[in-house]
């Protein structure tokens, strides 16, 4: 019992630890309630009506990640700098909705091309204009994220993400039952409209108002860094995105199905890296003046949440699938235990591309992503036609080796250093002490 007391002790005592146990909590939250919701969404709707309402959201969440133009980014790196930050805020949620709205327009515009089942679901103008609406506010809802976290109110985040977001998302299918395919959408919309509305009311409340709403010059600074991050960003997605339309070209649908199932079962795999790595990088923002150290201590994290995630799926993966039914236990285990032993390649690849971001080099950023991403789809087309556990050991091996590229780049072309710390003067700088590199 002492050993569990000591060990809440010391995540309470360090911020990256304690912010990144409250980011995978609330992952954890958001895939319990959205298991929820499609459990109760299955049990009364009908199974063509989940399916659009299903693709609805999923269209929606990628265009609210796409909206976010690097500002979600940008904002972690600026705010600690800012003088204006509530001014940040305010411009950069009215740059992100009205990007959500017209990406949202364009595929509402186009559905009659792409798919005219959907097209269908939003049978008329208010219709159209209500996915709009809740794209937007699914987009603020994104944002408002990064901004808890570069405020360091990571709990408020937990709460509104984690329970708030959930027990709406849960309740509104009830009082939208006879409304179809808009219903259920709205639902999950709605909630995400409502928890981004009071996330934006929350963070103004913890800010000073500024006597001018003008963006600080720290933001209008960082447009470049936030072009990069935004074009990181799109390249970290494609893998994802063109995987498994390689394994169904090569393999069918059927190894399809095992190859996504799996991806979906390694998700809180990489929740935990992407919450630890988020946790580094909002601290190093925080205290550049310790940045090779948060970096350094960030790196032994991710490594020993990846090994403690993966042992488990590796030894009960079998078992894991067996939920999903009996052929998936039989065809998918293997393909299941390499992509959980992949999850380390990708952590290292995460956390080279944390460094090159907090040493704030753009293009080195982009060129690392890149090369990264046409090693791992090179590798997976290659396995292709030998079955899925050779994709799935292509993209572990394609995310070590694009993960090596960059941390090349950043100990050569892009190293990381340490800065004064925020806010610091001239005169204060002289006693930072020498300049540290890793």
């Amino acid at each position: 019992m002492k050993a569990v007391t000591g060990a809440v002790a010391r995540v309470r005592g360090d911020r990256m630890l304690s912010n990144s146990v409250l980011l995978f909590g609330t992952s954890v939250l958001m895939a319990g309630f959205g298991a929820m919701f499609w459990v109760l969404a299955a049990r009364l709707q009908s199974p063509e009506t989940v399916g659009l309402a299903g693709s609805l959201v999923a269209t929606s969440d990628t265009l609210a990640l796409f909206a976010q133009l690097g500002l979600n980014i940008a904002l972690v790196r600026t705010m600690p700098r800012s003088d204006r930050q509530a001014a940040d805020v305010v411009a950069s949620v009215g740059v992100v909705a009205t990007a959500a709205a017209v990406f949202a327009g364009g595929f509402v515009l186009l559905l009659p091309l792409t798919s005219p089942r959907l097209h269908q679901a939003l049978d008329s103008p208010l219709a159209d204009l209500v996915f709009v609406l809740l794209v937007a506010g699914t987009a603020v809802n994104v944002l408002s994220d990064n901004v808890f976290l570069a405020i360091d109110r990571v709990r408020s985040y937990f709460w509104l993400n984690g329970f708030v977001l959930g027990v709406a998302k849960c309740s509104l299918p009830l009082a939208l039952a006879g409304a179809g395919v808009m219903g259920l959408y709205g639902s999950a919309g709605g909630a995400a409209l409502l928890c981004g509305l009071a996330s934006l009311a929350m963070i103004l409340r913890r800010l000073q108002r500024p006597t001018s709403w003008r963006p600080s010059q720290a933001l209008l600074h960082a447009r470049g860094f936030a072009g990069a991050g935004y074009a990181t960003f799109a390249l970290t997605l494609l893998p994802q995105m063109v995987l498994p339309l390689i394994v169904i070209n090569e393999q069918g649908p059927a190894a399809g199905a095992f190859f996504f199932v799996s991806g979906q079962i390694i998700a809180l795999q990489n929740a935990i890296l992407l919450a630890v790595g988020s946790s580094m990088y909002a601290e190093s923002e925080r205290h550049p003046e310790r940045r090779t150290q948060v970096v350094r201590r960030g790196g032994q994290t991710m490594m020993l949440a990846g090994l403690a995630g993966a042992v488990p799926v590796i030894l009960a993966a079998p078992l894991l699938l067996h939920v999903f039914g009996s052929a998936y236990a039989d065809q998918g285990a293997d393909t299941l235990r390499v992509l959980s032993l992949g999850v380390l390649g990708l952590g290292f690849n995460y956390w080279v591309a944390m460094r090159l971001r907090i040493a704030h080099r753009p293009f080195a950023m982009v060129g690392a992503q890149l090369a990264c991403a046409a090693l791992v789809l090179t590798l997976c087309v290659l396995a292709a036609p030998h079955g899925t556990v050779w994709v799935a050991a292509a993209w572990g091996i394609g995310q070590l080796l694009g993960g090596s590229v960059g941390y090349v780049i950043s100990r050569t072309v892009a190293p990381l250093r340490d800065l004064p710390p925020v806010g610091a003067t001239t005169e204060e700088t002289d006693v930072v002490g020498p300049v540290t590199a890793l």
